[in-house]
């Protein structure tokens, strides 16, 4: 945005500012700057297209780096999603004794279904297991988001440590 009005903000006010003052001398012969009322507004002209390309060039850059922190935070929001699978998992079979533990995420909504689903609402949206059952406290169970490492499988272990 501050690129933006940095590149655009002056290339406009030379091309007005100059049209404004050469019709200004125009009407009354006895003011002078003709020739910089001209300078103004050709410069302005000519600095169009380069603040079109500076602008491409900004945005060229600033998109990789948006997607990386999305992706960066995705990661992140996953790994706190293992986290809360693997503390509920825990409680589940301290409180059931231990055993399988199954549960389910629907991508849509990021709501966990299965027994999970009493200590977990709702994870991250795109979230889907792959290995969606806890079989005991050293076993691991995995995770998958299409934004996320391009989709693969992240396996996480008991305590929902990414492996």
């Amino acid at each position: 945005m501050m690129g933006a009005c940095v590149l655009i903000f002056p290339t406009i006010l030379a091309v007005v500012l100059g049209h404004v003052a050469h019709s200004k001398i125009n009407k009354d012969p006895r003011l002078g700057g003709r020739g910089l009322a001209i300078t103004g507004f050709v410069l302005g002209y000519i600095s169009i297209p380069f603040g079109i390309v500076m602008a491409g060039l900004l945005a060229a850059m600033a998109v990789p780096a948006f997607q990386k922190v999305r992706e960066n935070a995705l990661q992140n929001a996953m790994a706190n999603d293992a986290r809360q699978i693997a503390a509920s998992a825990q409680q589940y079979m301290l409180e059931k004794g231990s055993g399988p533990v199954s549960f389910q995420i629907d991508p849509q909504t990021g709501t966990v279904s299965g027994p999970l689903s009493v200590y977990v609402k709702q994870l991250t949206k795109g979230t889907r297991q792959v290995d969606g059952v806890i079989e005991n406290a050293t076993d691991t169970f995995s995770l998958k988001n299409p934004n996320v490492r391009h989709g693969q499988e992240v396996i996480f272990d008991a305590e929902g440590r990414q492996k």
